[in-house]
């Protein structure tokens, strides 16, 4: 479709007059499901009052989208990241065919980092960049795109999105939107070491983030400022997802759960007031992080945090902007053995600067504040991030299709070590932390529940991958990804019984 220009061809892209009336939110995803798309969910919340809205979240392996096209909307919004980018241009593609009428709207991290690259690749009607409650709710009053803060096309006037301050005006998550939320509800659940049977929903409670990590571009989606729920509003939605679905365990994604210390004390109370026992996990920052807020975690049913440690060496971390040092690191891990909780840490490999020194840096700090799981990452200059204005300028990057799970799959930077030197780094740290991973998932509870589960579709998902990659650990990701598919199917299969 070509590029509109003009005022009028814009609003003769809108609905007919009245805006628009039936709305399919999409979430584009390439991996079995782990975390309901809270983005979209809030979205159908924000204009259910004023169109008949249903949140698609379509199987990585979907190809006929059948269930989209049936719904017939006049409106499809299509929400990516970059490294889910070439599965949104097929999903695009395809509705394109056979949607004619329909208009087409894109939005979520990877647009607003990249809104004139996204617009020539996909061609859409428009796109939101930034927050998109307030531009979606307009869109589908008037029907049309232009003139509207945070809408983007290219030749016309562009506004910054206006967004919700108080993000106690946005309402609840519109779950009853999504006719297959059950699928999230299945185990093992997303924390580690962990078997819920009605899984781990995640739930968001701030946006922003107030730090600089060179790798992180967030702060283009949400800004730099937090805006935190209240406590009431974030308990409102763990209570109605535990009267409703039975939910026991929950997982906050916010990028720093620990950044208000008052609020997290504010939390912890309230959750121990509640009368059912939640389990949950979150990301914390080191540097705020003490034995003390530990403990009170845990008295409030926290069992994981998720660290970014990222490196051993000073010279890294500063490298990276990370604002964190090796001694935070150390006394939060010790903070969190001494308080109950199982720390797990991530960490980069093929960092600006790093050198052979420092990889052995990073060893010797592994053993030192022993992790309870650990996942090793290689490091991926996203669009919009400091560390990708770096890359560009200094020539490091050597894959930019961002196709497939690229900070697991390969590496794609080539700084200071070659690409084989990477993958044997990741490999290497991988083997110190072997038994310690899979240790972590040899309670009884999780052993007899994994036992009575196998299916063939598992052990055969768990072969393939192993004799492709001879790697234990990718053979038993597959296995997992595997058993959560098969657990979804039934559950779908129960959903439709009922009457």
């Amino acid at each position: 479709m070509a590029v509109m220009n003009g005022q009028k061809e814009t609003e003769e892209a809108g609905s007919a007059a009245g805006g628009f009336r039936r709305v399919a939110l999409v979430n584009v995803r390439i991996e079995s499901r782990q975390r309901s798309p809270v983005g979209l969910l809030t979205l159908a919340a924000c204009i259910q009052n004023s169109a008949d809205v249903v949140i698609f979240d379509p199987d990585p392996d979907d190809r006929q989208l059948a269930e989209i096209v049936a719904f017939q909307p006049d409106l499809v919004g299509i929400g990516f990241m970059t490294q889910t980018r070439f599965r949104a241009l097929e999903i695009h593609k395809v509705l394109r065919e056979k949607l004619p009428n329909a208009r087409f709207l894109l939005g979520g991290v990877g647009p607003t980092v990249e809104p004139d690259k996204t617009f020539e690749l996909f061609r859409p009607d428009a796109l939101v960049v930034g927050e998109g409650e307030k531009a979606l709710m307009e869109i589908v009053r008037t029907g049309q795109f232009a003139g509207i803060p945070g809408v983007f096309i290219p030749g016309q006037p562009f506004r910054e999105a206006e967004v919700f301050w108080n993000l106690d005006e946005l309402p609840q998550p519109a779950i009853d939107r999504m006719p297959d939320f059950y699928r999230y509800l299945c185990p093992p659940g997303g924390i580690r070491g962990k078997w819920f049977k009605s899984g781990t929903p995640m739930i968001m409670t701030s946006r922003g983030c107030p730090y600089r990590c060179t790798f992180c571009s967030s702060h283009l989606m949400f800004s730099r400022k937090v805006r935190r729920r209240s406590v009431g509003h974030v308990l409102a939605e763990i209570r109605h997802l535990h009267d409703e679905f039975g939910i026991d365990a929950v997982y906050f994604f916010d990028d720093t759960f620990n950044v208000q210390r008052e609020w997290l004390q504010e939390f912890c109370r309230a959750l121990e007031n509640e009368p059912y026992r939640l389990t949950w996990g979150c990301q914390i920052r080191v540097n705020l992080f003490d034995v003390e807020m530990g403990r009170m975690m845990r008295k409030a049913g926290c069992v994981q945090v998720d660290i970014g440690v990222e490196s051993g060496s000073p010279r890294v971390l500063k490298a990276v902007h990370k604002d964190e040092t090796v001694e935070q690191i150390e006394k939060a891990f010790a903070a969190c053995h001494a308080s109950g909780l199982a720390p797990m840490g991530t960490f980069l490999v093929g960092c600006p600067e790093e050198t052979w020194e420092d990889v052995e840096l990073t060893k010797a700090l592994l053993r030192r504040i022993k992790p309870s799981f650990a996942e090793f990452f290689y490091l991926i200059p996203y669009p919009g991030s400091d560390l990708y204005e770096q890359a560009v300028a200094n020539r490091w990057i050597v894959d930019d299709s961002y196709e497939g799970r690229g900070m697991v799959d390969r590496p794609v930077l080539k700084i200071n070590f070659t690409l084989d030197e990477q993958i044997r780094i990741r490999r290497e740290y991988f083997k110190m932390m072997a038994f310690r991973n899979l240790s972590g998932y040899f309670s009884p509870a999780v052993l007899w529940n994994v036992a009575t589960s196998v299916r063939p579709c598992m052990l055969a998902a768990f072969w393939k991958e192993f004799r492709k990659t001879r790697n234990i650990r990718d053979a038993m990701q597959a296995y997992v990804h595997a058993l959560r598919n098969y657990y979804a199917a039934a559950a779908g299969k129960k959903a439709r019984k009922k009457p």
